[in-house]
């Protein structure tokens, strides 16, 4: 399942480091509530624009050439998974909303 990220909304907002929390705990606890894999993929998924330019274009980084997104996947029974991947996009959505300050 794929969850857009609204970087064209919200350009200066760090999705990434808010959806890897500190140290990458708040993926972590996503991935550990919910039994699915959480992957961010799409331009800017790599951390280093230098080495993202490399592997752009090469096989298994096909990705680098959509707008970022976060991927989730789970191998789970037929009968929860749904359940599980709509729990892993509705946290994910909410880490997805940027914070206002005034």
């Amino acid at each position: 399942m794929k969850v857009d990220i609204p970087v064209d909304k919200y350009p200066t907002f760090n999705f990434v480091g808010r959806i890897l929390g500190p140290r990458g705990n708040s993926l972590k606890r996503v991935e550990a509530n919910t039994d699915c894999r959480v992957l961010i993929r799409g331009r800017g998924s790599i951390k280093d624009p230098a080495r993202e330019e490399m592997m752009r274009g090469k096989p298994g980084y096909e990705h680098l050439n959509e707008p970022l997104h976060i991927l989730v996947e789970a191998e789970l029974p037929v009968e929860i998974i749904d359940a599980r991947l709509m729990q892993a996009r509705e946290i994910l959505e909410d880490l997805l909303k940027p914070v206002v300050c005034h």
